[in-house]
C-alpha cells in the first residue's frame, strides 16, 4: 500500500498522552457498567406516569403481549428494513465526510485516503467523536419522543428504528477511527459485536467469542504492546499475547463470521443479516424495559428520555472500544501504510482456519 503523498511518520508514533489515555478509557468503561440513567429508569418509567394516565392506558396494554410485540417488531425487520435504512440515512457518515471533517478541524494533517487515519492523533479523533456523539443523542431524543408519542401503536417501530439508530451509530463511531464497515465485511461484523455488548457490557455472552474478547479488551489498562517496538506481523502480535492476541483472535473470528454470513445472504444482505441476529439477541429483553413507553402522549417524554440515555451509553461504549483499539493497533496500521514491512493481516486468518 502506498500512500497518495508524501507524509511524516508520527514521531513518536503513539505519544505518551495516547498511552495514558489507555489507563483512562478503562476507568470510563469502570464507570459505564455502574448502575445509571438506564437502570434507573428502567425500573422507574412506571412512577412518571400518574396512576389515573395509567388506568386509561391499561386496556391497551391487555390487547398485546411481549411475545407480539416481539413477532411485530422481527417482521418489520424482515419487511421494511428500507425504510429504516432511510430513516437513518441522513445520520450515517461517509468517509468523505469524515476525511472533511478532520482535515478542517486539524489542518495539519489533511489526509487524502481513508487509510490515512491512523496517522492521526487517537485524541484528535476523540475531540471529532464527541461532536458526532452530541448529534446522535439529539437525534434519539427526537425520534423516541416522535413515536413514542403513539404509544403500542408506534411502539415496535420506536425500538426498531431507535435500536437502528444505535447499531448505525456505533457503525460511525468505528469509521472516525479509521476502520471501514462498509467496505471491510469483518469490520462489519466486530462493529456489530460492539453493539450487542454495548447494550449489555455488563453480561458474557458464552455463545459468542467475540463479544466476550471485546469485553476484555474493555477492562484492560495500559498494555506492553504500546512500550515495545512494533512487530510486523499480526502473528508476532499473537505471539506476544494479552492484548495483541486478543485483537488478532477478534478479526480472525469476525473474519470467519463474515465470510459465512457472505455466503448465505450476500454483500447487499449482510447489514440487515447482522442486525436481525442482534435483534434477536437484545430484542426480548428490551421490550421488558419499554413497557413504559405505553401510554400515549405521556410516553412520548418517556421514550425520548430512554432512548437518549441509552444512545449515550451505546455512543460511550462504542467510543471507549474503538479508540483504545485505534491506540494499541497504530503502530501496526501506520507501519503497515508506510510500506515499513506491514503486517499481513490474511497470514493469521489463514492460520486459524487451518
Amino acid at each position: 500500500m502506498e500512500l497518495t503523498r508524501d507524509y511524516k511518520e508520527p514521531s513518536p508514533v503513539i505519544d505518551s498522552k495516547e498511552s495514558n489515555a489507555l489507563d483512562y478509557l478503562t476507568k470510563r468503561y469502570n464507570k459505564l457498567i455502574e448502575p445509571g440513567m438506564i437502570a434507573k429508569l428502567g425500573t422507574k418509567a412506571g412512577q412518571l406516569i400518574p396512576e389515573k394516565i395509567k388506568k386509561i392506558g391499561s386496556d391497551i396494554e391487555l390487547n398485546i403481549t411481549e411475545k407480539e410485540l416481539y413477532i411485530q417488531m422481527m417482521n418489520i425487520i424482515a419487511t421494511g428494513f428500507k425504510a429504516l435504512e432511510e430513516q437513518a440515512a441522513r445520520f450515517s457518515v461517509s468517509e468523505k465526510t469524515i476525511l472533511k471533517t478532520i482535515n478542517k478541524s486539524f489542518p495539519i494533517y489533511q489526509l487524502k485516503t481513508f487509510d490515512e487515519i491512523c496517522l492521526v492523533r487517537s485524541y484528535d479523533l476523540a475531540k471529532i467523536v464527541n461532536d458526532y456523539r452530541g448529534k446522535d443523542t439529539a437525534f434519539a431524543a427526537i425520534e423516541g419522543g416522535g413515536t413514542g408519542a403513539f404509544g403500542f401503536w408506534g411502539l415496535p417501530f420506536n425500538i426498531v428504528l431507535s435500536i437502528f439508530l444505535y447499531f448505525r451509530a456505533v457503525q460511525s463511531i468505528a469509521m472516525f477511527y479509521g476502520y471501514d464497515v462498509k467496505n471491510d465485511y469483518a469490520e462489519m461484523v466486530i462493529a456489530s459485536d460492539v453493539f450487542t455488548s454495548s447494550l449489555s457490557p455488563t453480561q458474557d455472552d458464552v455463545n459468542n467469542a467475540a463479544t466476550s474478547i471485546i469485553g476484555k479488551i474493555m477492562v484492560m489498562g495500559q498494555a506492553a504492546v504500546v512500550k515495545q517496538t512494533a512487530k510486523k506481523t499480526w502473528i508476532d502480535m499473537a505471539a506476544r499475547g494479552g492484548v495483541p492476541l486478543l485483537l488478532a483472535q477478534l478479526r480472525a473470528l469476525a473474519n470467519k463470521s463474515a465470510q459465512k454470513a457472505l455466503q448465505n445472504v450476500g454483500a447487499k444482505g449482510l447489514e440487515n443479516s447482522l442486525f436481525k441476529e442482534a435483534f434477536e439477541q437484545i430484542g426480548r429483553k428490551l421490550t421488558l424495559k419499554t413497557i413504559g413507553k405505553a401510554v400515549p402522549v405521556f410516553s412520548g417524554v418517556i421514550g425520548a428520555l430512554i432512548d437518549t440515555a441509552q444512545m449515550k451509553k451505546v455512543l460511550e461504549f462504542s467510543d471507549i472500544f474503538y479508540q483504545k483499539r485505534f491506540i494499541l493497533e497504530k503502530e501496526d496500521r501506520v507501519y503497515h501504510l508506510l510500506g515499513k514491512d506491514g503486517f499481513v493481516m490474511d497470514a493469521i486468518i489463514v492460520d486459524e482456519e487451518q
